[in-house]
């Protein structure tokens, strides 16, 4: 049977059709915010450009980004036309070493060759679980006489999987855990496969025993963070800036409280916690019980709909805000109280 409507036909494109130079054109595009929107899409990350042809030592790395996910730190983009060579290797290697709290490199190349896919494989799996290596290839494509459009194809990248299980692994060769880290590791594992079979863009990519998990709200120093107390018997999300000691941003939204709290639909928590860097402005589900898998799905749906809805009002709000926080810490660091649980 035929088709109902006419196909086109998928055109591959020249790269210097739309970019006829790497570092004149085609660095500079990749670094435009919708940009590098895709290609932080491809990667399942979100990321923030923070410099353009970034010095070290005697080389430039074409763009310094950072992740502003569940772990925040820097970001490496290291691109070049036609193929990978050894050269542009080195080159990741040096700037790994030479930029601080440089967590991630994306080499990105028309196409990578075998040798140095192996190469990435090899260090994602003999670096600390803290490093990432990804090799992608960019592709232009057009359907008949329309606009051509970018595809990145992520060729290697880390085994979340094979890092999940060694940290786990790490963890219990480190001593028996608490009671209490248990509680967390299961809660978290089936949070993160609900988040995923219900299509969430939120993801849990590692393990831990913390009472929290952190997502990215689109900024570096904000994030949304999911949290659970089997002492307090709570739950709880919450907007969670983790470097405002002067409270900035916090009196900045706290002067739309009423509107913020309008367009949630309930009261929050406004929480400036004086003398500390960080501040947050919370929600909690009081009688709840992470330890009791029987109240998981009710849990995680409670949780998923209210992360879903600090996001559509804080999202656009702290993007705009003006001056910023500036964060030198991960959230990790400054998580307050119960942390220590």
């Amino acid at each position: 049977m035929a088709a109902i409507i006419p196909l086109g036909k998928f055109e591959r494109v020249s790269l210097k059709e739309a970019w006829p130079s790497e570092d004149g054109n085609f660095t500079p595009w990749l670094a435009e915010s919708a940009s590098i929107a895709v290609l932080a899409e491809a990667l399942k990350m979100e990321l923030e450009v923070e410099a353009v042809e970034q010095r070290v030592g005697s080389f430039f790395a074409d763009i310094l980004a950072r992740s502003v996910d569940e772990d925040e730190h820097r970001v490496v983009i290291e691109n070049q036309f036609g193929r990978t060579d050894h050269g542009h290797l080195g080159q990741i290697l040096t700037y790994l070493a030479g930029i601080e709290g440089t967590k991630t490199v994306v080499w990105i190349a028309e196409t990578i060759q075998a040798d140095h896919r192996a190469a990435i494989d090899w260090l994602n799996q003999n670096t600390g679980d803290d490093y990432s290596f990804f090799a992608v290839e960019i592709e232009l494509w057009r359907i008949g006489k329309s606009e051509p459009a970018p595809r990145f194809n992520v060729i290697a990248s880390p085994n979340d999987w094979a890092r999940n299980t060694r940290t786990i692994a790490r963890q219990v060769s480190e001593g028996a855990l608490a009671e209490r880290h248990k509680v967390r590791l299961a809660y978290w594992a089936s949070f993160a496969e609900y988040l995923a079979k219900h299509g969430s863009k939120f993801r849990i990519n590692r393990p831990n025993k913390d009472h929290w998990k952190w997502f990215a709200i689109g900024r570096a120093g904000f994030g949304i963070s999911s949290t659970i107390s089997t002492e307090k018997s709570r739950a709880g999300v919450e907007l969670y800036i983790s470097d405002d000691p002067s409270k900035i941003a916090f009196h900045a939204l706290l002067t739309q409280k009423e509107k913020i709290e309008q367009e949630f639909g309930e009261s929050l928590d406004w929480q400036e916690l004086p003398g500390k860097k960080a501040c947050r402005i919370a929600l909690f589900r009081l009688g709840a019980n992470p330890s009791d898998a029987s109240q998981f799905d009710e849990l995680h749906a409670w949780m998923l709909s209210k992360m879903d809805r600090f996001k559509n009002v804080f999202a656009s709000r702290v993007k705009t805000l003006s001056p910023t926080p500036t964060s030198n810490t991960t959230e990790s660091e400054e998580m307050p109280e119960e942390a220590a649980e």
